[in-house]
């Protein structure tokens, strides 16, 4: 997984401190509580965080960087191709994160929306969960993602766009 990856590649983490992997539920209500406890059962934690929800009582400090993709069912056409242009999306719906949680995609959005309204944009919350991914594979949509989620679901396929 690309966080084990990323612990690995900071020499200090493995030379100076022990790190212990804390399990958590993973969904909305339970991953703002998760948010909420650093500092007290948790020290840190690595992942994307560009959620304004999560930016009001957290610092981050950036280690990298994480490409924005697109997700959708091995079965789908497009599926075949090793990147998609922008015309492929066209009359295709696009699941993604709400407007209002976070500014970067909510800039993505109106540039869809002004430049690509071809594209169906269709909210899914502020946040993506293991229901996300399945309902994309069960309708055969796609799905605004992160490179770092490439192997989250089975019947999935992740593709960069030019």
């Amino acid at each position: 997984m690309i966080h084990i990856d990323l612990c690995h590649s900071i020499p200090i983490l493995s030379q100076r401190y022990k790190l212990r992997v804390v399990p958590y539920e993973d969904d909305y209500d339970k991953i703002m509580e998760v948010y909420q406890s650093l500092g007290t059962k948790f020290d840190f934690l690595i992942g994307a965080f560009n959620s304004n929800p999560i930016l009001s009582f957290a610092s981050c400090k950036q280690l990298g960087t994480y490409n924005v993709c697109v997700a959708l069912p091995r079965s789908h056409p497009l599926a075949k191709k090793e990147k998609l242009s922008i015309t492929d999306l066209y009359n295709e719906k696009l699941l993604c994160v709400s407007k209002g949680d976070c500014l970067n995609l909510d800039d993505f959005r109106k540039d869809m929306q002004t430049f690509y309204p071809q594209i169906i944009l269709e909210d899914v919350g502020y946040f993506y969960d293991l229901d996300t991914f399945n309902r994309c594979e069960e309708e055969g949509c796609l799905l605004l993602t992160l490179d770092a989620w490439d192997n989250i679901h089975p019947s999935l396929i992740t593709l960069p766009v030019e």
